[in-house]
């Protein structure tokens, strides 16, 4: 029997490609981006990488539509979990099962709001989490939002690389990158917070 996490991920990968062919491909793609910073399941880069093999010399289009309208999702999740969050945010939180994780990224941003963001884009944590916690808390949105622009255009613009030079190959390889990076970012924070809660007594 197909694993159904398996056969879900092959059909939203045929819904991206299919679309991908579509005259109206960077409106799905604005959407996607947009969605993914408030309740989507599956990251803009997946659909990046359909549209990179469809129309590999458009990336130029491509880039600017995802991160500006990831952009706008992440502001739009910023004010839900400010001024919805009982209502929208915490729901949203139970469906994914991140609340454990909600709580490890209230304790980060609270003190180092840009940094948290810039480098949440590439845990293995959801971005959602880091968006709703700094919504929720209230964070400053300037170092907010630039933060997430930041790291948001980083990984954005490794996905249209890796999909130019490998296709569709990609995706693996993307899933492995995120996983590495969000294994050391894990092991500096747990670093981080022994120096400072441990042997400095903060």
């Amino acid at each position: 029997m197909q694993d159904p996490l398996a056969l879900w991920q092959s059909k939203v990968w045929r819904w991206f490609v299919g679309h991908a062919q579509s005259p109206y491909a960077l409106l799905w793609l604005a959407l996607v981006a947009y969605a993914d910073g408030i309740f989507f399941p599956v990251a803009p880069e997946v659909f990046l990488v359909a549209l990179m093999l469809a129309h590999p010399t458009h990336w130029r289009r491509y880039l600017p539509v995802a991160l500006c309208a990831s952009v706008l999702g992440a502001a739009s999740g910023y004010a839900i979990a400010h001024l919805l969050f009982a209502q929208f945010g915490a729901p949203l939180l139970e469906f994914y099962g991140a609340k454990r994780s909600f709580m490890e990224a209230q304790h980060f941003i609270r003190g180092h709001v840009f940094w948290t963001m810039l480098l949440g884009n590439f845990s293995p944590i959801p971005d959602k989490v880091f968006i709703y916690a700094g919504g929720f808390l209230g964070v400053r949105f300037v170092p907010f939002i630039i933060g997430y622009f930041v790291g948001r255009g980083a990984r954005m613009s490794v996905a249209v690389y890796l999909a130019g030079r490998y296709g569709q190959r990609a995706l693996s390889i993307i899933g492995r990158y995120i996983l590495v990076f969000g294994a050391l970012l894990f092991a500096l924070l747990c670093i981080y917070g022994i120096v400072h809660w441990h042997l400095l007594g903060w």
